[in-house]
């Protein structure tokens, strides 16, 4: 550490340190258009000189470069300083509107006043949609750039008189305007360095210098997969959110939660009250630093799904269905039919004759509260969730192979890993900031990454080795790694001791047996790797945001209960002919559509509640409305078992409620009425209950993790599979002569679950997964090209979709997102049952025309 003096001020900073960064972690403002915390200096702006005592060959020095040093005397608001920071800010507003930034009124105009400095104005702060939340408008405000004499004055040029370019706004998230660029950088070195994709670029030289995407074309025609991260660092109104960008300066912020994969990011909702809304909404999303493992990052899920489904998609009111028909009904009704239906079940037949459905997307208090309702209230030990037995299956092999279901490991171990072994279908896609985590240790350290995957991914090129089986290959794959001839980088990180070692694996989320022997493969290189200590450097990526903490308030089924499979199949016989379900939509997230169709169609009284009438939901007796995740208030629990705080950002739609609201209105017109004020005393309660939680008042969001005080027992490594049993292994599942093509379904990017939950045709805003991709051979094959249509069919089920020709899936398969036309290929899967499933292959066909 050194001690320094910034504006007659001692400090101390840590020695060498970026002098920009410690004067702003003082409060002192400075203009720094150019840097971004973290990153090494670009230089490009020089908004941040200042004078450092004694500096050569100048004290006016750049304080993104100058490096804190013992004794270093620091001075921000000299006039030498402010008048060289004036000079160098009327050099970058010389290609940027400009008149509002140099207009000397401290009033600023309002709508509908012309500017009096100039009459060819055509852009203005106060026609520009970042006006009062612009970095530059805040920088020009800063160092009085009303004081300061332009350099052109009584010059015959004007921006306003040049051409500005076209701004790009064919895509439905991301906005560029490049007559706003200032050439900061900035968002070149935040996809580049911060995200390693490298999607944004400058192109061209001199005056004609230009920030591109791509090779220049539109911005949805790049590499960009639109995380956003170059929105949050570009200090003007180049880089923008298309949804939103007229009201989104903010009003309040709130740090909440994402729930749209298992790494549980930390955001913030920007909200308003803008005029034409229903009350208090978000209007915009930034990454929120509480969870150290996604820190200033996010992606294209959690910065725009919160927008995904419109309010008039969301249901604002409760459903009773009439005939046919369902039709509006207050909630107080709603719920009064919804009891009435469930008590005549238990009545009539028991509390055995109901099964409870939870959601992996519900708060850990939501889940709690549900788990009392089925088995406190109905009287059910018919609990579950759709991929709950294939996470209890994993955490069954962790436990058997490790001693531990509950991982002590953390995630934010992978970025500093030296060796990382990933197994996933598609890491970037399932879990976006994960596999972030991953690339940042490979391009910083350096780090050894071996990947298994049947597809290709954005880890291929990053990875050091693509060990790519066929489909259902996975497990007998790393098996491989593990076996008698260790792999090469296993060898020496097992040599190594001093060597960080990571094993991610992210199941895929449909194929119980699958998950299973995936889990045991990736234990027994971990145990190989690390011995006694493996679950340290085991990370497990559940299917969905919070797996884990569903699991742990009770989710799951009780004694004599019966699992997801079991209550589909005992509600087509019968013996279950009543269902309560909470914000979970089987029809989306597992296979067998028909069975599930028949199972929900066949009962006595499907109650559900959500916050969209999902396709499950069009088949229940009554729908109680919900709010949207983002209106709950609860706590999650992340795939490391970090605890984080989900706070509402706005209220439900007029009558309906929040998660807690619905489900203690249930319970009290069921007899039984809980005495829970609100999330906090729900988890106050759950904490004796479940191990490992705390109250709100111990919480800290993003840190405190829910780990039980389990004893980590040294295993011999597992035993591993003979020679033949892993290439027969290796083999299953490879298509044999006329059996079709083998199917596989995924999580994808871009498609919404809300959105695909309705059916919406706008589920995927980009139209970029609303294909099936087919291998090169296979296609030539076929005589197929890319946007050709074909049906794909497999078990009596039909699905029509184009073709996208790719190498990324292997020869003989053809994959399928999951959430395409509302789930449409999980009709051509069997429900799994949990035992050995056979691999579902498809026949391909061209329809013919009418």
């Amino acid at each position: 550490m050194a001690m320094i003096t910034i504006n007659g001020v001692a400090v101390e900073a840590q020695d060498g340190r970026r002098l920009v960064e410690v004067i702003k972690e003082q409060g002192v403002r400075i203009t720094n258009l150019c840097y971004i915390d973290g990153l090494d200096p670009y230089a490009g702006c020089r908004t941040c000189l200042v004078e450092i005592e004694g500096a050569r060959p100048t004290p006016i020095q750049l304080s993104c470069t100058a490096q804190v040093a013992p004794g270093m005397v620091v001075r921000t608001e000299t006039p030498e300083v402010k008048r060289a920071r004036q000079g160098v800010m009327s050099l970058i507003m010389a290609n940027h509107p400009d008149r509002c930034l140099t207009c000397h009124r401290r009033v600023h105009c309002q709508p509908g006043e012309i500017c009096l400095r100039d009459d060819v104005v055509t852009h203005r702060c106060l026609t520009c949609s970042k006006n009062y939340r612009c970095e530059l408008q805040t920088s020009t405000e800063l160092i009085d750039m009303g004081e300061f004499e332009e350099p052109w004055v009584g010059e015959d040029r004007s921006y306003y008189e040049s051409p500005a370019p076209e701004p790009d706004r064919a895509n439905p998230f991301l906005e560029f305007d490049p007559q706003m660029c200032i050439i900061c950088t900035r968002c070149v070195r935040a996809c580049a360095d911060l995200r390693h994709t490298g999607a944004i670029t400058l192109a061209g030289k001199g005056s004609r210098t230009a920030i591109a995407f791509g090779t220049g074309g539109p911005v949805h025609e790049s590499n960009c997969d639109f995380c956003g991260a170059c929105i949050d660092v570009c200090p003007t109104a180049t880089l923008m959110e298309q949804p939103n960008k007229w009201v989104a300066l903010a009003e309040e912020w709130t740090n909440s939660a994402c729930n749209s994969c298992a790494v549980g990011c930390t955001i913030s909702y920007g909200t308003t009250s803008a005029a034409g809304m229903a009350g208090v909404r978000p209007v915009i999303v930034r990454p929120d630093r509480l969870n150290s493992v996604s820190n200033d990052q996010i992606c294209v899920r959690g910065r725009f799904h919160y927008d995904a489904v419109s309010d008039r998609e969301r249901l604002s009111r409760s459903l009773v269905r009439r005939g046919e028909r369902l039709l509006p009904a207050s909630f107080d009704d709603a719920v009064a039919e919804a009891a009435r239906a469930l008590d005549d079940m238990r009545s009539a037949h028991g509390g055995g004759a109901i099964a409870v459905l939870g959601s992996p997307l519900a708060t850990n208090e939501e889940a709690y509260v549900l788990a009392q309702l089925a088995r406190e209230v109905i009287g059910t030990p018919h609990v579950d969730f759709a991929q709950g037995a294939l996470h209890r299956a994993v955490t069954a092999a962790l436990r058997e192979t490790l001693g531990v279901e509950r991982l002590p490991s953390s995630l934010t171990d992978l970025a500093q890993a030296d060796v990382i072994v990933v197994v996933a279908g598609d890491l970037e896609e399932s879990h976006p900031v994960a596999a972030l985590r991953v690339k940042d240790a490979v391009v910083r350290r350096g780090a050894r990454l071996i990947l298994v995957s049947a597809r290709w991914g954005e880890l291929v090129p990053f990875a050091t080795e693509w060990v790519r089986p066929a489909p259902g290959g996975e497990a007998a794959a790393v098996h491989a790694l593990a076996g008698p001839e260790l792999h090469a980088a296993l060898q020496a990180a097992r040599a190594d001791g001093e060597q960080r070692v990571a094993v991610v694996f992210a199941p895929h989320p449909l194929g119980v047996t699958d998950a299973e022997a995936q889990a045991r493969a990736c234990a027994a290189v971990a145990i190989a790797m690390r011995g006694g200590v493996a679950a340290q450097a085991l990370h497990y990526l559940p299917t969905d945001a919070n797996v884990n903490g569903v699991s742990d308030m009770g989710i799951r089924p009780g004694e004599g209960g019966l699992d997801f499979a079991g209550i589909i199949e005992g509600a087509r016989a019968g013996r279950i002919r009543g269902l309560l379900i909470h914000a979970e939509n089987p029809l989306l997230n597992a296979g067998g559509t028909s069975a599930i169709e028949a199972a929900l169609d066949g009962l006595d009284a499907l109650v559900v509640i959500d916050a969209v009438r999902s396709t499950t939901a069009e088949r229940a007796h009554v729908v109680l409305a919900e709010g949207p995740f983002f209106t709950e208030d609860g706590t999650i629990t992340t795939a490391d078992r970090r605890v984080v705080r989900q706070r509402p950002a706005g209220a439900p739609l007029r009558e309906a409620r929040s998660g807690l609201g619905v489900l203690g209105a249930l319970a009290s017109a069921l007899g039984a009425p809980f005495a829970y004020a609100g999330a906090a005393e729900v988890m106050a309660e759950a904490r004796t209950r479940v191990p490992g939680y705390v109250e709100y008042g111990a919480l800290q969001s993003g840190r405190t993790r829910a780990l039980a005080a389990e004893t980590l027992t040294p295993r011999p490594p597992f035993p591993l599979r003979s020679e033949g049993e892993r290439e027969a292994r290796r083999d299953e599942g490879e298509a044999q002569p006329g059996e079709g093509l083998r199917l596989t379904v995924g999580r994808t990017l871009y498609t919404s679950w809300d959105g695909a939950s309705i059916r919406s045709a706008e589920a995927d805003k980009l139209h970029r997964e609303e294909a099936v991709v087919m291998h090169p051979a296979d296609a030539e094959r076929l005589d197929l090209r890319t946007g050709d249509a074909v049906v794909l069919s497999a078990g009596g089920a039909e699905v029509r979709i184009a073709v996208r020709v790719d190498d990324g899936v292997a020869a003989g398969s053809v994959f399928v997102p999951q959430y395409y036309a509302g789930g449409a290929a999980l009709r051509m899967l069997p429900l799994d049952d949990g035992g050995a499933t056979a691999p579902a292959f498809v026949r391909v066909a061209v329809p013919q025309p009418a």
